[in-house]
């Protein structure tokens, strides 16, 4: 973006490198901008929005979010319990019982007992942060000095090159997400043999299901990733940081495909492959504005020697974090990190899982209407990306024949359909991003019959 008057100022001589580098590209919130003033059909908002009643039992016919029904039991709420500080690193209280869930997410069973004592004694207390955005910022500020590298694929959330590139200043050095209808796990592992020639330690990012295409490996290709990370972590020798992005973790609509975030299978590994967990409430409870994320760090049982040291190393990386977010924001919101300890504590994990699960039937009833309507455009110039879950997927368009931008604009424009585009040549991608968490399922045939109509004009 041109910045052709401040650039005239003395206020850009006075900018840090930061405050010359960054800037809020054309992305989601530009695209989402216009749709509600342009569109009649909303693909953009990556919010799940439905009728009440198809989610909660008596509910209204008004279209709102979707939200766990026990959200509107809290009303109750004590003085000390909203208006003081939270500590730095979040409420104590809130933080172990996110814990607790971040093992309940395991879904270890009975027979994998040894696999359930090492997660709940190996990883850190989650620390709070300002939602998932700002704990990305937090933990890539953490391990990565500007220049350092860090792999990603070449689709992803448009706000990591926000956060990562722009502010914290790294670089991304990108890999091809897919060969075919699989996830690309060959150029991954080039990806990460260029990056160990030239730095001490490896970083990677990894997000499932992926946005913008909604992508989870199946369990066969899961079990093949891990492989090749411990595999690579060996031949390198240097340390790997897996960034697990886990925003839309329990949105899973295939049987066949990894049901759990790939978090839990590095973290059993012994090679120095340390997963970084990032969740939030945002999408995991459906709070979308609480802005509440957390920072859990895997760690391995071969770096102590007794429990003491064990817990003198959480303590140290727990004040490590607490800096940053103490620089950063100081602390987060106090009231939803009471409202998360309410809805955990006076309903149990298993009733919020159920009460949630009302929401995924009807995504998933979305997932499966709108990739069968897509298979009824037969046109050689697009293509869908593999997709079994999250709020997303993800349409191909042949770059020599339409540009991402310009076919947004004009459908946006000609047949009021809001989608946002993703456009970079020199990342190999050019197509659309379409929210159906946001689309009500009759809606979908018209959905695609419109984009099917513009395909038709270029």
């Amino acid at each position: 973006m041109k910045f052709n008057y401040i650039e005239k100022t003395p206020i850009y001589t006075a900018l840090s490198e930061i405050g010359k580098r960054i800037f809020l590209p054309d992305g989601i919130f530009y695209w989402s901008g216009r749709a509600k003033q342009e569109a009649e059909i909303i693909g953009t908002i990556g919010s799940a929005y439905a009728y009440e009643k198809d989610f909660v039992e008596g509910g209204s016919s008004e279209w709102l979010p979707c939200y766990i029904k026990e959200i509107k039991d809290f009303s109750n709420f004590t003085v000390n319990q909203l208006v003081p500080y939270s500590s730095i690193g979040g409420r104590l209280e809130t933080r172990e019982i996110w814990k607790e869930w971040i093992i309940k997410k395991s879904f270890y069973n009975e027979q994998e007992s040894s696999l359930l004592a090492r997660l709940k004694k190996y990883i850190t207390t989650p620390v709070i942060t300002g939602g998932v955005s700002n704990g990305i910022f937090q933990s890539c500020s953490m391990f990565l000095n500007p220049n350092d590298y860090i792999i990603m694929p070449n689709k992803r959330w448009g706000n990591y090159d926000n956060i990562i590139c722009k502010l914290v200043g790294a670089r991304s050095q990108s890999f091809e997400f897919f060969k075919g209808n699989e996830m690309n796990i060959e150029a991954l592992r080039i990806a990460i043999e260029t990056v160990a020639k030239i730095q001490e330690k490896i970083v990677l990012l990894l997000n499932f299901p992926n946005n913008p295409t909604g992508y989870i490996p199946t369990k066969e290709e899961a079990l093949s990733l891990v492989e090749m990370l411990k595999e690579s972590q060996r031949i390198h020798k240097k340390p790997l940081i897996v960034f697990v992005d886990d925003a839309y973790e329990p949105y899973v609509y295939e049987k066949d495909v990894l049901n759990r975030s790939i978090f839990y299978d590095l973290h059993q590994l012994d090679e120095n492959v340390i997963p970084i967990k990032l969740d939030g409430i945002t999408k995991d409870l459906l709070i979308y504005g609480g802005r509440v994320g957390f920072i859990t760090i895997g760690l391995k049982p071969s770096w102590i020697g007794d429990d003491k040291e064990l817990d003198s190393l959480k303590k140290e990386i727990h004040n490590k974090l607490e800096g940053f977010i103490r620089a950063n924001i100081s602390n987060c919101n106090s009231f939803y990190q009471v409202l998360v300890h309410k809805l955990f504590k006076e309903n149990g994990f298993d009733q919020i899982i159920k009460s949630r699960e009302e929401v995924n039937k009807l995504l998933k009833l979305r997932y499966e209407a709108i990739n069968s309507e897509l298979k009824k455009i037969n046109n050689p110039h697009i293509s869908i990306d593999p997709n079994s879950g999250g709020f997303f997927l993800f349409i191909n368009l042949d770059p020599n024949k339409i540009k991402a931008t310009d076919f947004a604009d004009y459908l946006l424009k000609e047949y009021k359909v809001g989608v946002i585009p993703i456009q970079k040549a020199d990342e190999n991608i050019n197509g659309i991003r379409i929210a159906y968490c946001s689309i009500d399922i009759n809606k979908i045939p018209e959905l695609v019959k419109r984009i099917n109509l513009a395909l038709k004009d270029f």
